[in-house]
């Protein structure tokens, strides 16, 4: 049992900063699903690194992307998020882990069994969803730890189930 959780924890991919990752690792993608907080966006805000947005428009033309997010700020943000990047941003009343948010993304972009990748900076939301949803999973570090002492707490667990899962011996 424990082997079969591990599994859903680990991310197929790990990558310290977003912008490492060249274009053509996504070679073959019907979509990419990509986490806004703290993956694409400054925490809670509009702000996004020149950087970012450089290295997402050459994605973005390339192949079909998606923004999702479990903040719940996002409809206030996702407009402008939605502009700077020329990007949608999905809006739904289910939260990443959820299968039932994956069906809905399915649903619409007519997704069918071929590559789908998620890429976040969270195990336990982002590489958790990806992989409960048969995504091809990407875990990046986040941009900055100025974050709410909940999300500050999660980091910890999710640092020490990393680690548990490592010193344990398990991988993909």
């Amino acid at each position: 049992m424990a082997e079969s959780l591990v599994k859903y924890l680990l991310p197929d991919f790990r990558f310290q900063k977003l912008t490492d990752i060249d274009d053509s690792f996504f070679m073959g993608a019907q979509l990419i699903i990509f986490d806004v907080d703290n993956t694409l966006v400054l925490p809670e805000t509009k702000e996004i690194k020149e950087e970012i947005i450089n290295w997402f428009s050459r994605i973005k033309n390339r192949y079909s992307c998606i923004l999702i997010s479990n903040s719940r700020t996002i409809f206030k943000r996702a407009e402008e998020i939605s502009k700077i990047l020329e990007c949608e941003v999905f809006l739904s009343r289910y939260k990443k882990p959820s299968r039932k948010l994956f069906k809905e993304i399915k649903e619409k972009y007519k997704l069918s069994n071929r590559k789908v990748f998620v890429v976040g900076d969270r195990i336990l939301t982002d590489i958790l969803f990806g992989n409960l949803s048969g995504a091809i999973t990407v875990l990046i570090a986040p941009f900055t730890n100025q974050e709410s002492l909940i999300i500050k707490t999660e980091r910890y667990i999710e640092k020490f189930l990393l680690f548990l899962i490592n010193a344990l011996g398990y991988n993909k």
